[in-house]
C-alpha cells in the first residue's frame, strides 16, 4: 500500500506540469512547454530529456532504480514525459523526433510493465502504453521494442496484433542476420502459438485470430526453424 501511494502522489506531482504544458501548448508557446517538461524531468526524475534518449532502455532503468529495485513510479512519470514530449515533438511537425519519443516511451513501459510481478499497476500502463502506441503509430520499431511489444499483445488478448508483430520482429532479426536471437525467438513464438491452442475458438477470434491461423503460424515456425537449422 506504501509503495502505492507513493506512485500515486508522484503521478500526481506530474500531473500538475503536464497541465501547465497542456495550457502552454494550447496557446501555442510551444518552446515554453518544452522547457517546462525538460526542467519537470530533471526535478522529478533527477535526468534531462537528453540523457532520457542517449540512454538504452536498460541503463535507463537501472537510472530510476534505488538499492536495485526500479522505481515504478518514476518509470510511469518518465512515460508521462515522454509521451508529452512526443506531443509536443508533433506540434513542432518534427515527426521523427515525436515517433522517437514515443517509442522510448513505449520501450521504457512495456520493458517496466514485464517487472511488476503482482500485476498491480496494471491500469496504470496501460493507459500509458496505448498513449504511446498512439504516438508511434505505424512507424518501424526497432528488434528490441518489438520484442517486448509481442507479450503484452499477448497478455491483453490481442492475439492477432502478436503474431503481426512476431512476424515483423523475426523479418529484422533476419536483415541484420542475428540467427542466434531469431532461434531464439523463434523457439519464444513456438511456445506462444502452443498456449493458444489451449484456448477457446471465441477467445481466438475475440484476439482477431482462429485455430487455423494459429495451427497454420505454428507449422510455419517450426518449418523456418527447421530450415535454419538444416542451413547452419
Amino acid at each position: 500500500m506504501y509503495k502505492r501511494d507513493y506512485i500515486l502522489r508522484m503521478i500526481e506531482q506530474a500531473a500538475e506540469t503536464l497541465h501547465k504544458v497542456m495550457f502552454l501548448r494550447q496557446n501555442q508557446q510551444l518552446r515554453e512547454a518544452m522547457e517546462l517538461l525538460n526542467q519537470a524531468m530533471r526535478q522529478l526524475l533527477g535526468v534531462g530529456s537528453k540523457l532520457i534518449h542517449a540512454l538504452s532502455v536498460k541503463d535507463l532503468l537501472a537510472l530510476l532504480s534505488k538499492d536495485g529495485e526500479v522505481d515504478q513510479g518514476k518509470v510511469l512519470v518518465c512515460g508521462d514525459m515522454l509521451n508529452a514530449e512526443a506531443a509536443l515533438y508533433a506540434d513542432f511537425g518534427e515527426e521523427a523526433a515525436a515517433r522517437a519519443a514515443g517509442a522510448k516511451s513505449l520501450e521504457l513501459l512495456l520493458t517496466a510493465r514485464e517487472l511488476d510481478a503482482r500485476d498491480q499497476l496494471r491500469e496504470e500502463f496501460a493507459d500509458r502504453i496505448e498513449s504511446a502506441l498512439a504516438l508511434v503509430g505505424r512507424a518501424p520499431m526497432s528488434a528490441s521494442l518489438l520484442k517486448v511489444l509481442i507479450p503484452y499483445y499477448e497478455a491483453v488478448g490481442r492475439y492477432g496484433q502478436a503474431e503481426d508483430t512476431l512476424f515483423h520482429l523475426l523479418d529484422e532479426l533476419e536483415r541484420t542476420k542475428e540467427t542466434a536471437e531469431r532461434l531464439e525467438q523463434l523457439e519464444s513464438g513456438i511456445r506462444m502459438y502452443e498456449r493458444w491452442l489451449g484456448l477457446d475458438s471465441a477467445a481466438l477470434e475475440q484476439g482477431n485470430l482462429s485455430k487455423e491461423e494459429v495451427e497454420d503460424g505454428l507449422n510455419e515456425l517450426i518449418r523456418i526453424k527447421k530450415s535454419i537449422l538444416e542451413q547452419g
